[in-house]
Parts: structure tokens; sequence; C-alpha cells
């Protein structure tokens, strides 16, 4: 008996909180209709398709034409440190590579010992060092290519949502509501509305 006023309680206080109505901004009194309405012209829409192509074509474009500045140098810095870990994951392949061949051939007259081989640094060391090397510069490949297609997708992002209305007449209420179930029985329920 005690639980079920309990429950009794905590559903009027469920809804008595559910009738209430929630706003996402509070009113800004210091700003006339004019600043609100240029505020609203101001805001350009951008072309989702444009902003792909221009990314597509030369990366970080579609963040120029979205007006993005701050992230050009996000962009240009993760692929100029892909490059770079390519180009020094390729140094090392070729050197550990060549070191590897030219102990293969420790048969040949003109055989001279690598630097790796002077170390003591065994042959399948040398082609696991090799081989790792060359998988590091393939993902260096992925990672650059993965950084270009995000840089496109950002940009058609920010496209997408550039005509996005962040005004001050956002608004969120709640409504209980008595809805009836699959087999007829009027269930309790509530709405969540949304006005923008």
């Amino acid at each position: 008996m005690r639980s079920a006023h309990i429950y009794q309680l905590i559903f009027s206080l469920a809804l008595l909180a559910c009738t209430c109505t929630v706003h996402a901004q509070a009113p800004d009194s210091t700003r006339s209709e004019t600043q609100e309405k240029s505020a609203k012209k101001e805001k350009p829409i951008r072309n989702p398709k444009k902003a792909s192509l221009y990314s597509a074509v030369l990366p970080g474009a579609g963040q120029i034409y979205n007006r993005k500045y701050w992230k050009l140098p996000i962009v240009y810095g993760a692929m100029a440190t892909a490059v770079y870990l390519y180009f020094d994951n390729r140094r090392y392949y070729v050197d550990y590579r060549d070191a590897y061949l030219n102990e293969l051939n420790q048969d040949d007259p003109d055989y001279v010992p690598s630097n790796y081989a002077i170390q003591g640094v065994s042959t399948s060391q040398l082609r696991a060092a090799s081989d790792q090397s060359r998988q590091n510069m393939e993902y260096s490949v992925i990672g650059f290519l993965a950084i270009y297609g995000l840089q496109i997708i950002d940009a058609t992002v920010d496209a997408h949502l550039s005509s996005f209305d962040v005004g001050d007449d956002l608004s969120m209420e709640w409504q209980p509501t008595l809805q009836r179930g699959a087999n007829q029985q009027i269930m309790s329920g509530l709405t969540l509305n949304f006005r923008f």
C-alpha cells in the first residue's frame, strides 16, 4: 500500500515537471529588431556540392569557401605530417632493404658488409625492419588519404550546417498525453514538442 502512494507521488511530480516549457536561450533585451534582422541576413547559405568539389580539387579550399579559415592549419598540418612520415619511413625502408639484399649476396666478389652487418644485425632482423618500415610507409599513405577524405566531409557538413538557425525562438515543451496501446488499453505518456 505504501509503495502505491510513492508511485502516485512520483508520477504526479513527473507530470508536473513535464508540463513546463523549456527555452533554449533567454531573449537578449539589448539587441534591437534591426540588429537581429541584419544578423540573420549576414549568414549566407553555402552550397555543399561546391564545398565538397572545392575540397576535392584543392585540399582546404572547401574550408575557405565556408569561411572557416582556422581549419586550414589543421588540414595542412595533418597532411604535411602524413607526407613527412611517408618519406621518413621510405628512407628507412630503402636503407634496410638495400642492407638486406647486400647481405644475401655475400658470395659476390665485390661484397662489402653493411654497417648493420658490422654491428651484428642478422639478415632476418634486417628483413623484419624493412617490412616494418614498408608497413609504416603504407600506413602513412592510408593516413594521408583518410585526412584528404575527412577534409572533404568536413567542408560538406559545414556547408550543410551553414543554414542551421540558432535563433532566440528555439523552445522545447513537454506535455503529458493519453494514448491507446496495441490492445486498446489507455496508456499515459509524454509528448515532446520542439519549436524552431
